[in-house]
This record gives structure tokens, sequence and C-alpha cells, in this order.
């Protein structure tokens, strides 16, 4: 199977290209060049792998939540490229992305959203090692985190950019829970790329590809700014 993944859904620009038993992946820091840097790469390792994008069977992104306009140019350069070729899209969730990461039965995961917030979600894996979303995926500030179901005490990982940002408002919400602190892994396009794998759907598709924001706001107005103390 030829696949494409594409992460642009935070800081960092990550794409991965499996082909067989061969797989090139790019990670690197690029912020708002996201947008010229991304055709470019998803060019070089085509070439280096010597495919064509005719030869994909799918292409996957992260449709978020995350940077909105990281998902926007990830949503469009791969709406653009599987287009022409009738080529089978796979979006797949950020939040799944990372929780994908653990292995643990249960995994919290915990974004930064900006604006003092956190996307937020957490996962449970079921007997055939599959992530199920316990509840769905939301954004909330730091002092309004979720309740755990009290029956889970134990295999549970946190995990994500929200959780090192706010981590004592974690330790202070669930101070009754066993849970254990996990790094975010490089790579992150790889992570998606085995999701997408499972996902793969038969045919290309524009049903269900928009990306997936949480939230509508991306920036506070200035009197919210000044209410807030935000300069």
């Amino acid at each position: 199977m030829n696949l494409l993944a594409i992460d642009t859904s935070s800081s960092l620009f990550s794409i991965s290209l499996s082909s067989g038993e061969r797989i090139e992946m790019r990670e690197f820091e690029a912020g708002v060049t996201h947008s010229t840097i991304v055709l470019a790469e998803i060019n070089k390792i085509l070439t280096k792998l010597d495919l064509k994008i005719s030869e994909l069977d799918g292409i996957a992104f992260s449709s978020g939540p995350g940077s909105f306009t990281g998902i926007r140019i990830a949503a469009g350069v791969a709406y653009g490229l599987a287009y022409p070729h009738k080529i089978p899209i796979i979006p797949v969730s950020s939040l799944e992305v990372i929780a994908s990461m653990s292995m643990s039965k249960y995994t919290l995961v915990a974004l930064d959203a900006r604006m003092n917030q956190v996307y937020i979600e957490l996962f449970e894996r079921d007997q055939q090692t599959n992530l199920q979303s316990i509840f769905e995926a939301t954004v909330v500030s730091p002092s309004e985190l979720p309740d755990i179901l009290e029956t889970i005490q134990d295999d549970l990982i946190f995990i994500g950019s929200g959780i090192n940002l706010y981590e004592e408002k974690f330790k202070e919400k669930y101070s009754n829970v066993n849970y254990k602190i996990m790094q975010v892994k490089t790579n992150v396009s790889s992570f998606l790329a085995e999701l997408a794998m499972k996902k793969l759907p038969l045919e290309f598709s524009l049903k269900d590809i928009q990306p997936k924001y949480v939230r509508n706001k991306v920036a506070f107005t200035i009197s919210e700014r000044l209410s807030n103390g935000n300069n």
C-alpha cells in the first residue's frame, strides 16, 4: 500500500510516505511556512521512493482539533492531491493520533488550544487494541477540566502539550487518580499513517472529510483581552 500522511495540526510539520516495507518521513518546525513547504516536501519524498501521486492508495491528514491554519492547509493539500486522481482521503482526529502513541488501556489527551484553553478527549483501547472515545472532544479552560469515570484508576496515561502547559491544574483536578504523564513522540505522521491504514475507505469520497475545529473562534476580541488581562 502506498499511503501519504500529512500532519500540520501543531507547530511541527510532519509528513510520511509508506510504500510496502519502505517509509520516508519528514518532521521539523515550520510555523507559518507550512503552506510554502508542504508540497515541495511531498514531491521530494515521492521522488525518493520513485512514486507518482496517481500511484497513492490513500492520503491521510490530521483533521483537528489544533492549529486552524495548519488544519486548513493539510485538508486543502489532501483534497488538491486526491481529487484529480480520485484517491481516497482519510481524515483522522489529531487527538486520536496523539492517543495512539500510548498503549495503555486509558489515555487522556490534552492539547494546547491557546486562549488559556485545552482540547481534551479520553480514549480507551478495546480488546482489539482499537481506540474508542469515552467522551467527545471538547475545549475547556484548565479550571474546568472534565471529571474522569470513577472506575478508571489504573493503566491511565496523560499526554499532550496541554498537560505540559497546565500540569499543576491537572494534578489538582485528578489528585485521586493514578496516572502517568507521557511525552508526545516524534514523527507524528507515522502514527497518523498507522491509524489511517485501518480506516482506509474503498473509494474516493468528499463525505466527512471536513476539518474538526471543536470551536469556531480563533482569537480574543479586544474587549475580551482587556477583561482577561491579556495584552
